[in-house]
Formats: C-alpha cells, structure tokens, sequence
C-alpha cells in the first residue's frame, strides 16, 4: 500500500496491502481509488477486500493540494519542503460501505464509558456529574476528565469527593501514551500537523483552526518572553 510504503511498512501481511502492480491514489475529493498498472485500468474496489475507501478530515496543517500537467493530484508539503504524489492521509481512511445500516446495537452491555468516547475531545466542556464518587457517576466523571472536560463532581460527602478526584489525577499518567504513541508509532512517521487524543486522531476545535487566534497567541508569546528577556537584563 502506498501509504505504508511511505511510511516505511511496505513489509506487511496486512489485508490491506495490495498485490504487486497497483497503486493507491485519491481523488481531488478524497476518494480513494486503485490503479492496476499491470492491466493498466483503475477501480473504486479494494483488489483484496472489495472494500471502497474515503480519506478522513483535511491535510495536515502546512499540505496543500495541486493537480499535475496530466491531470493527476499531487501534495506539497510546505514545511519539509517537498512533494509527494502519496495522501498523507492515506494512513486514516475509513470504509465507505454502501450497505444499508442494520438494527444491531454499536453498544452492549460489555462496552465501557471510555470505549464510548473513544476518540473524542471535550476540551471547552464543562459536565456536572451527580454522585461522581463511586459507581456509574464515578466513571461518568472519570471519562470525561480523561478526554478533556472540565468535569464539576456533585458529592454529598466532601471527603469522598475528594477521594474520588485523587483516583481520576491518578489515571493522568495514561495521557503520556498519546505523546509516545505519536513519537514511536512506525505508520505515523513522516506525518506532522495532526492533533491526536487519547492515541486516535481527532479534529481539532474551530478554535485550535483559527488563523486569527494562531497570531494572537504567536504575539502574545512573543511579547511574554521579551519581557522575561528584558526583565533578566535589568
């Protein structure tokens, strides 16, 4: 597959990796196609899984897209200075599966609160949480708290309260795992400009997006260090 081939795991045994000759491209809207060059024809089909593909979110911060002389979309990367004819994307698609949804449940009862939000990002989000100091209202509480919200616990018993907020600051230590996970992870190398929560990628806020805050917060860094620069000399 060319996006592990990019990544440097083109020794896979993956479903996904493609018989020799083909190659993996995407369209200008992020479809996702095959071209067998052996045959020198092109499909929407998965040659392996039969599976159609679509590429998820936007380009990395600093990626642009262009379309070549002969009609063919290319992605420059403004940061590293290059080229590449291969979506940095590729790593994240998700099937496109035409079939008509069924009635069974996403959810049993064997699926825990943190499986739920898996992938999600509460930062801004402030939950109240009832007798957040043991049983349901304590894994409500937790799991938002993992994943980013402000959460207020509503206990009638300070002392419990207290308790159960040392066991949620406890569990902070898992947030390292996103750090390393991004850092190590083998089909994340060569990829930049993504936010990732919880070792999923995720879509930043508008807010993270905004171009307008990006320089006010760049000033304000700016102004903040000359002070401590200027503070130091004095």
């Amino acid at each position: 597959m060319a996006a592990l081939r990019y990544a440097g795991l083109d020794d896979t045994d993956s479903e996904d990796e493609l018989p020799p000759g083909w190659e993996e491209r995407t369209t200008k809207d992020g479809w996702v196609y095959y071209a067998n060059h052996t045959e020198e024809k092109t499909q929407w089909e998965h040659p392996k899984t039969g599976k159609r593909k679509r590429v998820a979110g936007d380009l990395p911060y600093g990626w642009e897209q262009e379309t070549d002389e002969n009609g063919q979309v290319f992605f420059v990367d403004h940061i590293n200075k290059r080229t590449t004819y291969v979506d940095p994307r590729l790593a994240f698609t998700v099937d496109d599966n035409p079939t008509k949804p069924t009635t069974q449940q996403r959810y049993d009862g064997s699926t825990t609160a943190m499986e739920i939000l898996q992938g999600r990002d509460f930062t801004g989000k402030v939950v109240v949480v009832t007798g957040a100091n043991s049983g349901i209202g304590f894994e409500t509480a937790k799991s938002f708290a993992l994943h980013g919200a402000h959460v207020i616990l509503a206990c009638r018993n300070m002392a419990r309260a207290r308790e159960a907020v040392s066991r949620i600051l406890e569990e902070w230590q898992q947030g390292a795992a996103t750090t390393v996970y991004c850092a190590a992870a083998p089909e994340l190398e060569g990829l930049g400009g993504m936010y990732f929560n919880n070792c999923c990628r995720c879509m930043p806020s508008p807010e993270a997006q905004s171009e307008e805050t990006a320089r006010a917060l760049w000033a304000l860094s700016e102004r903040l260090i000359q002070e401590r620069l200027g503070s130091q000399s004095g």
